[in-house]
């Protein structure tokens, strides 16, 4: 579907937004809070945060091919002046090139041509990491993921269309702040796990077959394939 939203009905809108909306994140969010509220340890925040970033780095992969597209569209319209604003404390707090926040999500690490992270996420105190719990459980993205969600369900009408857009523009606005926000900090969300030792040597091996040139490559076609996937 193309990202100019301006013209899509109520019904296309809603259409296009529920792949986005109906994301793990959402659903881990809801676990970080109540692990929050009833005090669990710091073990328990960890592996829920996990599937908590994990979730963010899959909203990011739905949200970074139209991000451009949903820009030009917010700053053509005077009416989304307060998010417009925020978009530009946003670009301007910025460090990382939007390839190095692609290759974060994917690999973890920052570009070594961008500036690294300040904050080491495993290094907080326990009470620095339960604030920064609370931080992102209480971010304003999922109080404008459910204010969609609602307007997802009412009469279609030209009315509830802008409805919906707006508060989409507005979740969109928050998600760019809470990616910007995740700049500072230095996380693996794989440190810690532990490999197991079968899986580890087989993997030594393949990599040992690979450089050798003995390994039996599968095209990526016939695994999309293999799988169902469109390649």
């Amino acid at each position: 579907m193309k990202h100019d939203i301006t013209d899509l009905t109520h019904a296309q809108f809603s259409t296009w937004l529920t792949p986005i909306v109906e994301r793990s994140l959402f659903e881990s969010r809801e676990r970080l809070v109540a692990l929050l509220a009833e005090n669990a340890d710091r073990e328990s925040l960890v592996a829920e945060f996990r599937e908590f970033y994990e979730g963010y780095c899959g909203l990011a992969f739905e949200l970074e091919t139209p991000e451009e597209p949903l820009l030009s569209t917010l700053r053509a319209s005077d009416k989304y002046a307060p998010l417009q604003r925020r978009v530009a404390i946003v670009e301007a707090a910025r460090k990382t090139s939007p390839l190095g926040r692609q290759a974060k999500r994917m690999s973890d690490k920052p570009l070594l041509t961008d500036p690294q992270p300040e904050i080491q996420v495993s290094a907080l105190s326990d009470e620095g990491f339960r604030a920064l719990m609370e931080t992102f459980a209480n971010w304003g993205l999922f109080a404008a993921r459910e204010r969609i969600v609602k307007l997802q369900k009412v009469a279609p009408s030209d009315a509830a269309a802008d409805q919906l857009k707006s508060a989409f523009f507005d979740f969109f606005v928050y998600y760019l702040e809470l990616e910007q926000f995740l700049e500072y900090y230095d996380y693996d969300p794989d440190e810690g796990l532990e490999l197991r030792p079968e899986v580890e040597e087989r993997l030594e091996r393949s990599v040992a077959e690979v450089e050798a040139g003995t390994a039996e490559l599968i095209p990526i076609e016939e695994v999309a394939k293999e799988l169902g996937l469109k390649w």
